[in-house]
């Protein structure tokens, strides 16, 4: 049984304001071999599963990159003033694919064979204008150099954080469908650089990672949904891509019957009718569900099974623009006590700095205020806070929201949901898109009141033909929201 009950601490880094060093880019030489009694790694923007000095790793299923780029302020790498270039040199043959220089190792250029490159990401790649866009960029190239341009889904890449960082780590999927570019087994040459909008190097890495035989197919996890505790409560916060359950109610259905929560922290019911999404929830949940639902503009809603105690209109101010504050709370007398419930979609968009990141702050710094006035009247009440965070730009909204709201003036945590039947925490998903998979959905809970005992989140598209049979799902109906539905356990602490 698949089961990862884990709750990750919140780190207090800050925001990098340092420039970088003026210096000629150095290139640090990595050669990697795959080590023995390997453990699994998750892909979840941390780095604690990453040996000392380790930056690549690959199984049969997946190829792991880490990287550090030494340029400062640190930006988010798919919304960035640089570009970041991830080159595969699949058959460590320079003659094959596109020819790419290699960059200088040392403080000194040194004439060196060029690389071969046959696979190539590009994150904030150049855009029709010729400056430097936002998202990813995948080419794969053919043994004369010409190349085609690929989705990030076709070799299933992912990289986490989300937000600016010091470092990432990047998953590649050995099984993707476009993963016929890669080796079936052997080395591969990678070169991970950044240059500016004209071609000029800012920093760069290069490694060798050697593949062991690729899987022959996914391997076989047998996922399992338990109930949670008789003195519990689960919580799972859903964001419905633009009320789309009224057009897809079966998936969303679906999801509801497997999971079975006590509590939906709900975002993106935009501009639905109070009315509609009620009738929605008691046919769909059940007519015993009640719904806190307090701006039909705003999206955000909290739908519970059990009595609701006092419903908040305002989590949050306004955003000042004529938009309303997408933040509703409300205190639900559930069977492991009074809960405070906060459904949050923060503000979109903007790098590490940004109007918008600074915005998201600013909403981080209310929710705080407001949770902690709620304390006053209800002292004992656990907290969860959950929602699309939008950490697109730095950290700091997360931060700032968990800062000193348990007992005693502890922060909140942060709960590590893996995808059920996957490797990763990744909670936004959708193929289309310029920008590759990330982790935007967040759940802080207090520890100082509550226990995590279970956490997950749902995605149908990663689980095998007898897991979603038995669960009761179809393969595409985590295709009905960009974002995977997030789903945790709660018992009350003694």
């Amino acid at each position: 049984m698949h089961r990862i009950m884990i709750a990750a601490a919140l780190g207090m880094a800050g925001l990098t304001g340092c420039e970088p060093q003026q210096q000629a880019p150095i290139a640090q030489v990595h050669k990697h071999e795959l080590p023995i009694g390997q453990h699994e790694k998750l892909l979840d923007g941390s780095f604690d599963d990453w040996g000392p000095g380790e930056f690549g790793d690959a199984d049969g299923r997946w190829i792991w990159i880490r990287f550090a780029p030494n340029a400062r302020p640190t930006q988010a790498i798919q919304a960035s003033d640089r570009i970041t270039r991830v080159r595969i040199d699949a058959d460590m043959n320079s003659s094959t694919g596109v020819e790419m220089p290699v960059p200088p190792t040392g403080g000194e250029a040194i004439m060196a064979q060029p690389q071969g490159v046959d696979l190539l990401l590009e994150y904030s790649p150049l855009n029709e204008a010729g400056g430097i866009g936002i998202g990813m960029r995948v080419t794969g190239y053919n043994a004369d150099g010409t190349g085609e341009t690929m989705g990030h889904a076709e070799i299933g890449a992912a990289c986490l954080p989300t937000y600016a960082s010091d470092q990432y780590e990047l998953r590649i999927d050995r099984l993707a469908p476009g993963s016929g570019v890669l080796p079936e087994s052997g080395w591969v040459d990678v070169i991970v650089e950044q240059v500016d909008a004209d071609g000029k190097m800012l920093w760069s890495d290069r490694q060798s990672i050697e593949l062991p035989a690729r899987d022959a197919s996914p391997a076989e996890t047998d996922v399992m949904l338990g109930e949670r505790a008789a003195e519990g409560v689960r919580v799972m916060s859903a964001n419905v891509l633009f009320s789309s359950p009224l057009t897809n109610p079966d998936a969303f259905e679906r999801i509801l019957r497997a999971t079975k929560p006590d509590v939906i922290l709900y975002q993106e019911w935009f501009r639905t009718e109070r009315g509609k999404v009620e009738a929605w929830v008691s046919e769909h949940a059940g007519p015993e569900w009640s719904l806190h639902f307090p701006d039909e503009r705003a999206g955000v809603a909290i739908a519970t099974r059990h009595p609701i105690v006092a419903r908040y209109e305002e989590a949050l101010p306004p955003s000042g623009d004529g938009r309303p504050a997408r933040a509703c709370a409300a205190l639900i007398d559930t069977d492991a006590g009074e809960l405070l419930a906060i459904s949050v979609h923060l503000k979109c968009c903007g790098g590490a700095g940004s109007e918008e990141d600074l915005t998201r702050i600013d909403q981080a710094k209310a929710i705080n205020g407001f949770i902690a006035w709620v304390h006053e009247q209800h002292p004992d009440a656990m907290v969860v806070i959950a929602g699309d965070f939008n950490l697109v730009g730095s950290r700091a909204p997360l931060e700032v929201m968990a800062r000193g709201l348990g007992v005693g003036g502890d922060d909140m945590d942060a709960a590590l949901t893996p995808v059920l039947g996957d490797s990763s925490v990744v909670t936004w998903v959708d193929e289309k898109s310029m920008f590759g998979p990330g982790r935007l959905d967040w759940l802080l809970y207090d520890d100082s009141r509550s226990e995590l005992v279970d956490a997950y989140m749902l995605n149908t598209r990663v689980l095998t033909d007898t897991a979603l049979e038995r669960l009761g799902l179809e393969r595409d109906d985590s295709k009905a929201s960009d974002h995977l539905p997030m789903v945790v356990d709660l018992v009350r602490l003694d």
